[in-house]
């Protein structure tokens, strides 16, 4: 009797399995072969170095990992730097306790040199100008009560010689109430439950960033093909660079202007009043290229709203105009290049007066 031997049946469901194996197998041998050939692909995540910081009486605040030393790149070819932080998470070569008798600069990530090495912060080229030393006292993607936070954050007894408050016109201007926000933010905290919300495609694309060696490669890769990049902004999955992405009505702005002022006066008040304060405003990307009118609206409200309250401030707009704006950001972001620190510390430089026993602010 003769067997006949069944040729196996093929079918949808068999097709669509091994497809399925094919491609997991794929992924995680294309995962496996870039952590080896691609060992730094962690430097894309910012959450590396930055960690949580909570001070009685003020806002919790995102800082720098205390003595964090590695690279951070931006994973569009940016730029790639290496950061050294001390054991508060500032950009310092030195501990906070030196900080005593120094200029202290205070703000976000603009302040805190994203993406230029330190020689090339805004700060390291203040102290060559003034020929003074200089504190760097800042924190990527904080606001004004953040600022108060890290100020607290301080040793009681440093006294600084003058204090400059970045104030980025771009994000910090907003209704505040610091001390409302801070017990709001400590009654959140006190037994929190997950809420269980649905996840964000920002938290998939963080949590890529963060886990995946294949992820990084492809985001670095494909965002320098042009018609790659026009595709993910248009599926949402890129931010296009350099859009207006907050609009404020008019008639807000001078209650927006007042508020945030209020807040500076409060900053001011964390200090002996003989200090020297003067804040730097840091006009927005869409004014400096395109002349915005809201935002020039903004800068004026806020200019108006410092003199009013007797605070001193230098405006930073002519300076980054007469350059131009593609020289002095990087071409992603909104961040300061190399140039636009450089500017920016001649500015400073200028609305400050040093004389041999204290600083002034320079009346114009």
């Amino acid at each position: 009797m003769t067997t006949v031997e069944k040729t196996p049946r093929v079918t949808a469901r068999g097709i669509v399995l091994a497809i399925a194996i094919s491609i997991i197998a794929g992924v995680g041998l294309s995962e496996a072969l870039l952590r080896v050939v691609m060992p730094d692909w962690r430097e894309f995540y910012s959450g590396r170095f930055m960690t949580g910081v909570t001070v009685p009486g003020h806002s919790p605040v995102m800082t720098g990992q205390p003595g964090f030393d590695g690279y951070f790149s931006q994973n569009n070819g940016d730029f790639r730097v290496r950061l050294q932080l001390n054991e508060l998470g500032h950009r310092n070569p030195e501990p906070a306790a030196a900080a005593n008798g120094q200029i202290w600069v205070i703000g976000d990530s603009m302040t805190f040199g994203w993406g230029v090495e330190r020689a090339e912060m805004y700060s390291e080229i203040l102290e060559k100008r003034l020929n003074a030393p200089v504190y760097n006292l800042a924190s990527p993607g904080t606001d004004i009560c953040g600022y108060q936070t890290m100020l607290a954050q301080m040793p009681k007894d440093a006294t600084p010689r003058a204090i400059v408050v970045g104030l980025i016109l771009e994000n910090d201007v907003r209704m505040y109430d610091c001390p409302a926000e801070a017990k709001k933010s400590a009654a959140q905290q006190e037994g929190r439950p997950d809420d269980g919300s649905a996840i964000s495609l920002l938290e998939i694309k963080q949590y890529a960033t963060q886990k995946s060696a294949l992820y990084n490669f492809f985001a670095v890769s494909l965002k320098r093909v042009a018609f790659v990049q026009d595709l993910l902004i248009r599926i949402k999955f890129l931010n296009k660079p350099h859009v207006v992405n907050r609009h404020v009505a008019p008639e807000q702005l001078p209650a927006l202007a007042a508020s945030t002022v209020n807040e500076l006066v409060r900053l001011r008040s964390m200090r002996p009043a003989a200090v020297p304060f003067l804040v730097m405003v840091v006009p927005t990307r869409f004014e400096i290229r395109d002349g915005t009118p809201l935002y020039r609206n903004l800068r004026r409200a806020v200019m108006n709203e410092l003199a009013r309250q007797a605070i001193s401030a230098v405006d930073l707009l002519p300076a980054f105009t007469a350059t131009g704006f593609g020289p002095t950001h990087f071409k992603h972001d909104g961040h300061w290049s190399e140039l636009g620190h450089s500017i920016a510390a001649d500015a400073v430089a200028g609305g400050l007066k040093i004389t041999p026993r204290a600083i002034q602010i320079h009346k114009p």
